[in-house]
C-alpha cells in the first residue's frame, strides 16, 4: 500500500479524480442542461426551470415508453434471476466434464459488442420465427445478456457460500430442497438483489436490440428517446435522460444499503 503522504499516493488521488471526472462529468451536463430555461439545449444552464420535466411527464410518448420498459425490465430480471442462479447452482455445485468451457460458453455474451448481438439476433429471427415479433422477441433478446449477468454475480457468490451448513440441515433431517430454500437462499439475498438490479438496469437502458428486434407499437423509453434525438435534441430529451440516471442511482444505491445491512 502507498501512503497518501507519498508523491506517488498525491499522484493517484489525482488520477482517481480525473478518471471520475470523465466518467460523470457528460452525466452532469445532461442533467444540468434538462434544468436550463432556454427552449434549446444550453451548458451551462441559463436560468433553472423544471418546465422540460413537467413537458416530459405530461407527453404520452415518454410516459408509455416508460411503463413498457419497466414491464420488459421486471420481466427479464425475473426470468435471469431464476435461469442463472439455476445455472450457477449447477455449476458451482456438481463437478461434471466441461464444467468451464460451459461457464466460459455461458458467459460469452457478455465480451460482444450489442449491435453486433442485435444484428445477430435480427438474423436469426428472420429465418426462424419461432417467436412472435414484439415483446416477446425483446424479452428473449434481453435474455442473451440478462442471464450471463446474473450468472457473473452469483458464481463468486455462491462460491463463498458454506456448503458444509446446507449439509448439516440435511443431516438434521431437511432434504436437499429444503435446505437450500431454508439455510442457503437466505444467505444469497444480498446477491440476488444485486444480480436483479443489473439485469433490470441492462434491460431498461438497452437500445441496440430495441431498435433491431422491438416493435414499434410496444417501444421501451430508450426507443422513443432515440426517436426524438434524431428528430429535435431539445431539453425534453435532456429531462427524461435525467429521470433514466436517477432511476438507475436510486437501484444501484439501494442495491448497496441492502448489502451492507
Amino acid at each position: 500500500m502507498i501512503s497518501l503522504r507519498h508523491p506517488l499516493g498525491w499522484l493517484l488521488r489525482i488520477s482517481a479524480l480525473v478518471t471520475f471526472v470523465y466518467l460523470l462529468g457528460p452525466l452532469l451536463v445532461i442533467v444540468a442542461a434538462s434544468l436550463s430555461d432556454t427552449g434549446y439545449l444550453a451548458f451551462p444552464p441559463q436560468g433553472l426551470s423544471l418546465r422540460w420535466y413537467r413537458s416530459a411527464l405530461a407527453d404520452a410518448r415518454y410516459v408509455d415508453g416508460f411503463l413498457v420498459s419497466l414491464r420488459l425490465g421486471a420481466t427479464v430480471a425475473l426470468i435471469s434471476l431464476v435461469v442463472g442462479t439455476s445455472a450457477a447452482v449447477a455449476l458451482t455445485r456438481f463437478r461434471f466434464p466441461g464444467r468451464a468451457l460451459i461457464e466460459a460458453f455461458f458467459l460469452s455474451p457478455l465480451v460482444l459488442p450489442g449491435l453486433v448481438l442485435a444484428v445477430a439476433l435480427t438474423l436469426f429471427f428472420a429465418s426462424n420465427p419461432i417467436l412472435p415479433p414484439g415483446m416477446t422477441r425483446l424479452v428473449a433478446a434481453h435474455l442473451v445478456v440478462g442471464v450471463p449477468l446474473v450468472l457473473r454475480v452469483m458464481l463468486p457468490v455462491l462460491k463463498r457460500v458454506d456448503q458444509s451448513v446446507e449439509e448439516a440441515a440435511q443431516n438434521l433431517g431437511a432434504t436437499p430442497l429444503q435446505a437450500f430454500f431454508l439455510v442457503t437462499l437466505p444467505a444469497l439475498r444480498p446477491g440476488l438483489f444485486a444480480a436483479a438490479a443489473l439485469a433490470f438496469i441492462f434491460s431498461f437502458d438497452e437500445v441496440e436490440m430495441a431498435l433491431f428486434v422491438g416493435s414499434v407499437r410496444e417501444a421501451p423509453l430508450t426507443v422513443v428517446l432515440y426517436g426524438a434525438a434524431q428528430m429535435a435534441f431539445d431539453p425534453t430529451v435532456a429531462a427524461v435522460s435525467s429521470l433514466l440516471i436517477l432511476l438507475a442511482l436510486v437501484l444501484m444505491v439501494a442495491q448497496q444499503l441492502y448489502a451492507q445491512r
